[in-house]
């Protein structure tokens, strides 16, 4: 199963996702979107287009009278009235009015308030009139909202549905289990009301009447409860409400809400968008992208409202955008948390792994670091520091330095007065003419220097010094001075530091700030500085170095240069940044772009330092560049995975170093000049030799014994000439001839003493009994010194951790003439071994894959085989029970006499040859 790193934060996004989703389609949010039309409606942003298809008529009274309710219906017929409709409380007309007004005349009643039959006794009342019924309007989220459709009638043998008067006016089919959702625009512009009189009275025009639907009811307000709606000041009438009921059927303009499955789309969608978009914005740009979208939504909102009668669902889209705006936010707060928390533990661990010292403002107290750092510059017999009381112009001492604190003759402490004052006024190292402190000596100078910095005053340097000689009071006072304001700045700094520390510390500002509780950001903040003030210093450091530093990656790119070596490339007409390795060797050594690769890939593949000359350069002309393979190192205490593992032959790049040899060059100058005198004055001596003993020759011929000396001594000085000519061939053309510029002559018993010294735990650990076999004076080899110490290293530890607790290691060096002149050194060990086979297989593979190998064996066999580079060779058996054996062969630095060399046999050269059992030490 793939490894999801990000698992969490995907199910939460998800769930909340779903959640949103479902609290929308099941209306969740409805009243907040009733809430936003209505107050569209009562700031009156919303007004209705259509002009309202109703006519509302106020009788004078609770009920009218037959003759005047026939002389109404008539009037409004002849203006053209579309119908007549007499609503409740006002009384039906009495049945000899009502055969007059059947035609043009509806007469309603509370649905319910006699049930669908006319009980017996009041059937006069609707006799021969047409009769509807008046639906009570629906209350809902604080306001009365819609007008029903029709009721249920729960009759004798059946429920029957009863329509209300409007779908009786309009006709039709309606689905009467609906509600009219009434449509509160129209009260912005109101509804057309007129009362009876003016009617009766003939003021009505017909245009305010034609095709209208006239409702006629009593205006008395206590005669109908008052519905409370929106867009509406005050509550409206039975008549009112019935009024809009109609103007909202008639203009077919009810509200209209978009269908759920509609709003959990548009939900669904916003969220994710928001999930994508709150990722790229800070929290205060998100917050005003919310603000705009909801502002926008509302707008839209209003759009859809005025011109098709929609509510939108702009709460739905609100809570989605405010949830998604904090999800989004909690999410990332929780990932720098988490973040913040592991990038703490890391910085932990390094700062763990160095040691990085407190620094002088963040350490407890200043005083001590002061005292080392004056003991460490001055040459003082006695220092003693002390601090001016805040708030007070008295002093106390603090700290002593090669005395006590208890050695202060002088009792007073007021630093308005003698000697201090004094020391004020000198405004530097006053030299005081009575004795400050006690025990003073007979050639001791005492001073008091004061510590001011801006004005203030921080406290007093008492000080006493021997004169030696050629002492020189003005350069002393001199540096006194210079070090007593350097020290007053640190103090004075680190005052003003500590007074917004304690005003950052205070609890209500902390409060406010948001600064009380966990504060890891703090933490990180701090350890970062202390890993950046040690970045800088290294970098400062780094820059400081005369030795010029470029490291390049295997692919060619500066990762790090310093000062020295961009003045050098500078001077040599080279543009580090724009060049590549390669460019840049070719251009600095003045090599052939092959042989540039060829040096390039020694380094990498074999992991060997190449040394290379440098062209002359002006101002540089002793130059040589190292080349420098670095690699990262395995043992990490806090076990994180470096980025070299993932590089090519897990390297971090190629180091150029440009050193400056022109000292040593003098010195091996020197050396030689050295030499060649010694040389000329050994000829010099064998010559004189020579010609002695040509001119005693004719003296010593008749004799056995003389031709023998003289044989002997010519033996002799054509020994010691041949040495003096092989010593003088080897040190000019030994490195060009066999190519390799990274070797030196190296003393191979040196090396191998030192890489016992440096495993000498583990011998101890195991016991094992070293026997070790080497000339008293062994010959030098060519070796490239650092690569085959580290050769001898690996091969030690592999030896030692192959080896049974109290066996053997031994170590034999010889020397042979045949095939050619070389020295055998032969490491072997009491052990568990391997097969002969794995290690033929491990032995077979290519050097390149064997030394980047993780394992120690395949690494140890790769640097074995890499010792062909520069002339050595290496051959490695091992036995089952039996352990491993080790043979490498190097080339000498020979000018041995090889007639005493043939006399021996070619055998092994060697005498007083040395072994050692010690267990502990050898």
């Amino acid at each position: 199963m793939p490894n999801i790193r990000n698992w969490r934060e995907i199910i939460a996004s998800l769930l909340l996702l779903a959640l949103l989703v479902a609290l929308s389609v099941s209306g969740v949010w409805r009243n907040g979107n009733l809430t936003f039309s209505d107050w569209l409606f009562n700031s009156g942003l919303v007004a209705a287009e259509a002009d309202p298809q109703v006519l509302l008529v106020e009788l004078d009274g609770p009920s009218v009278q037959p003759q005047a309710l026939s002389t109404l219906v008539s009037e409004l017929d002849a203006l053209g009235a579309r119908a007549s409709v007499l609503l409740p409380p006002a009384q039906p007309p009495s049945a000899q009015a009502a055969a007059l007004a059947t035609d043009a005349l509806l007469v309603t009643r509370f649905a319910g308030e006699y049930g669908t039959q006319v009980p017996e006794g009041e059937a006069w009342l609707f006799q021969g009139a047409r009769t509807s019924w008046v639906t009570a309007p629906q209350f809902d989220a604080g306001y009365f909202r819609a007008v029903p459709a029709g009721f249920v009638d729960q009759g004798i043998n059946q429920a029957t549905a009863i329509p209300a008067w409007f779908v009786t006016v309009q006709g039709g089919e309606r689905d009467l289990a609906d509600a009219v959702a009434l449509n509160f625009a129209f009260l912005e512009n109101g509804l057309p009301t007129l009362n009876q009189r003016q009617i009766l009275a003939g003021e009505v025009i017909p245009e305010l009447v034609q095709g209208r639907v006239v409702l006629m009811a009593t205006a008395d307000p206590t005669a109908s409860p008052g519905y409370q709606v929106p867009g509406a000041a005050e509550p409206l009438n039975n008549l009112q409400i019935q009024g809009l009921a109609w103007a909202t059927v008639a203009a077919d303009a009810e509200l209209r809400f978009p269908a759920p499955l509609w709003i959990g789309l548009v939900v669904g969608l916003i969220f994710l968008f928001n999930l994508f978009v709150f990722q790229w914005l800070s929290v205060v740009n998100g917050a005003l992208y919310s603000l705009v979208v909801v502002v926008g939504f509302g707008l839209l909102g209003w759009w859809l409202l005025e011109a098709f009668d929609t509510l939108p669902p702009v709460a739905d889209v609100t809570a989605a955008q405010l949830v998604s705006l904090l999800f989004v936010y909690q999410a990332r707060r929780y990932t720098e948390a988490k973040t913040l928390t592991t990038m703490l533990g890391i910085t932990h661990s390094a700062l763990f792994e160095r040691y990085v010292p407190e620094a002088f403002n963040d350490s407890e107290s200043p005083w001590p670091k002061l005292v080392v750092f004056i003991n460490q510059q001055l040459n003082l017999s006695r220092t003693i520091l002390l601090e001016r009381v805040s708030g007070d112009h008295r002093v106390r001492e603090i700290q002593a330095l090669n005395c006590s604190i208890d050695d202060i003759a002088e009792q007073r402490r007021d630093y308005e007065r003698t000697p201090y004052s004094d020391a004020l006024q000198h405004r530097g190292a006053l030299q005081l003419r009575r004795a400050f402190l006690e025990r003073k000596g007979d050639q001791e100078l005492e001073y008091l220097t004061p510590l001011i910095y801006a004005g203030e005053v921080l406290g007093f340097w008492a000080l006493s010094v021997v004169p030696e000689e050629n002492w020189s009071q003005e350069a002393f006072e001199n540096n006194i001075a210079s070090f007593a304001s350097q020290i007053s700045e640190l103090l004075y700094h680190r005052q003003q530091l500590e007074r917004e520390r304690a005003r950052q510390r205070r609890l209500g500002r902390r409060i406010l700030a948001l600064n009380v509780g966990r504060t890891p950001h703090e933490q990180l903040r701090s350890a970062q500085e202390l890993l950046g003030n040690r970045l800088l210093s290294l970098e400062a450091m780094f820059d400081n170095l005369d030795t010029g530093a470029i490291m390049y990656d295997l692919f060619g790119q500066v990762l790090q240069v310093n000062a020295r070596a961009l003045e050098i490339a500078g001077e040599a007409k080279l543009s580090v940044y724009r060049m590549t390795a390669l460019d840049f060797l070719c251009g600095l050594c003045d090599l052939t772009q092959d042989d540039a690769r060829r040096q390039l890939r020694h380094a990498t593949l074999k992991r060997a330092l190449v040394r290379l000359p440098v062209k002359p350069i002006n101002g540089y002309q002793g130059l040589i560049l190292l080349i420098r393979p670095i690699s990262e190192h395995s043992d990490r205490p806090d076990g994180r995975t470096g980025p070299g593992l993932f590089m090519p032959f897990k390297l971090l790049g190629l180091s150029f170093e440009l050193v400056d040899m022109s000292h040593t060059r003098k010195a091996l100058g020197f050396r030689d000049d050295l030499l060649h005198q010694l040389a000329l004055a050994i000829r010099d001596r064998l010559s004189r030799a020579t010609l002695a003993a040509r001119l005693a020759a004719p003296e010593l011929t008749p004799l056995a014994s003389g031709q023998r000396v003289l044989s002997a001594l010519r033996g002799t000085v054509e020994g010691i000439e041949k040495a003096l000519t092989q010593v003088e061939e080897q040190m000019e053309d030994r490195r060009e001839a066999l190519r390799l510029a990274s070797t030196t002559p190296v003393n191979l018993v040196r090396l191998v003493e030192d890489a016992l010294l440096r495993n000498q735990s583990p011998l101890n650990e195991k016991r094992i009994d070293l026997a070790s076999d080497w000339p008293y004076a062994p010959s030098l080899i060519w070796a490239d010194a650092e690569v085959l110490s580290r050769v001898l290293d690996r091969v030690l530890v592999l030896l030692l951790k192959d080896a049974t607790p109290d066996g053997r290691l031994f170590i034999t060096l010889s020397e042979h003439l045949e095939p050619r002149q070389q020295a055998r050194l032969v490491l072997s060990n009491e052990g568990y071994g391997l097969p002969q086979q794995t290690l033929d297989r491990i032995w077979n593979q290519s050097v390149a894959d064997l030394v980047d190998s993780d394992d120690p064996l395949e690494e140890t066999m790769g640097m074995l085989k890499s010792l062909e580079s520069w002339g050595g060779r290496a051959q490695v058996s091992t036995r089952v029970g039996k352990g491993f054996r080790l043979e490498m062969d190097f080339s000498t630095l020979g000018f041995r006499d090889e007639h005493i060399l043939s006399e021996r046999g070619h055998g092994p050269v060697g005498n007083q040859m040395q072994s050692g059992h010690d267990n502990d030490n050898s």
